[in-house]
């Protein structure tokens, strides 16, 4: 597994690739990736790390010393890299469960997103939905 100094938390567990589809869906195996939060936290930790500095600065101008701008380039270092992984983790998420649904219902992946984007609901109500109807 690969080294991601970037992350702070772990990863969401995911079931194994048998079990029920059911099952991923409680488990959170869909769920909206973390990684646009966590993002956002670390733009929120980088102004508190800022103003510290400034209140522990002791020249003229704080917002020129390089310390105050490596902070901000860490943190936005920081940030790029989860939002390329938050995108590329929702991208397969939702790949996942289209070839989830499809595979598991026997629906054309075209029928899928159509029902998709008029259904209202949450995933666990869609597999009640599919699991009725088809």
């Amino acid at each position: 597994m690969p080294f991601y100094w970037w992350r702070r938390f772990r990863t969401h567990k995911s079931l194994p690739y048998r079990s029920p589809l059911i099952d991923k869906i409680k488990n959170g195996d869909f769920d909206y990736s973390p990684y646009f939060q966590q993002a956002e936290w670390e733009l929120h930790w980088m102004k508190d790390e800022q103003k510290e500095f400034i209140q522990n600065y002791q020249g003229n101008d704080p917002k020129q010393d390089r310390l105050y701008m490596d902070i901000e380039l860490r943190a936005r270092k920081r940030y790029n890299k989860l939002i390329e992984d938050a995108f590329k983790d929702e991208n397969e998420k939702l790949t996942r469960i289209t070839d989830e649904f499809c595979k598991n219902f026997k629906i054309n992946k075209e029928d899928f997103k159509n029902l998709v984007s008029k259904f209202g609901g949450s995933l666990e109500k869609l597999y009640i939905h599919c699991q009725n109807n088809y």
